[in-house]
């Protein structure tokens, strides 16, 4: 896979091998694969708030809204390649933060899922693993992001 920048201020993404392929549909996988959404763990931090009845009603259906719309972008990028390899995804300077957001949905998902910190690296298990390089491989996408795309 290759990352570079255009001239316009986005991004292309080439992806080369199936791996590629794998890596990139992992990551709406991974946004949505939570076993508690993360919409709703913001909704835990303000149930003891007195203004958690607002939040509720007014807030956390925008913030579903918005992180189901970060997460269809990359679906939607992803289909538009056909499934076809050698593929290019484009990611252009108006989506760049929704790129971003569903990234790290993703790496709080796996996060929140394998509990990176936690671990002396000793021995992971081969789900944890895969795992770990797929949250690195996140952070370097939104790295260049934040690079090239979001300055």
């Amino acid at each position: 896979m290759n990352v570079l920048p255009t001239l316009e201020g986005g991004l292309r993404i080439d992806l080369e091998t199936p791996i590629d392929w794998l890596l990139m549909t992992c990551i709406p996988a991974d946004a949505r694969g939570t076993p508690v959404e993360l919409a709703d763990q913001f909704n835990e931090l303000m149930a003891e708030d007195p203004g958690a009845t607002d939040w509720r009603e007014y807030v956390l259906p925008d913030l579903r809204a918005q992180f189901d719309g970060q997460i269809t972008l990359v679906e939607e990028a992803l289909k538009s390649t056909g499934g076809e390899i050698p593929a290019q995804i484009m990611i252009y300077r108006a989506d760049g933060d929704r790129w971003f957001g569903v990234l790290n949905q993703a790496r709080l998902a796996l996060d929140a899922r394998y509990h990176f910190e936690d671990d002396d690296g000793d021995e992971m298990t081969p789900g944890k693993l895969t795992a770990w390089y797929r949250y690195r491989h996140y952070s370097a996408l939104q790295h260049d992001l934040l690079r090239h795309v979001m300055r």
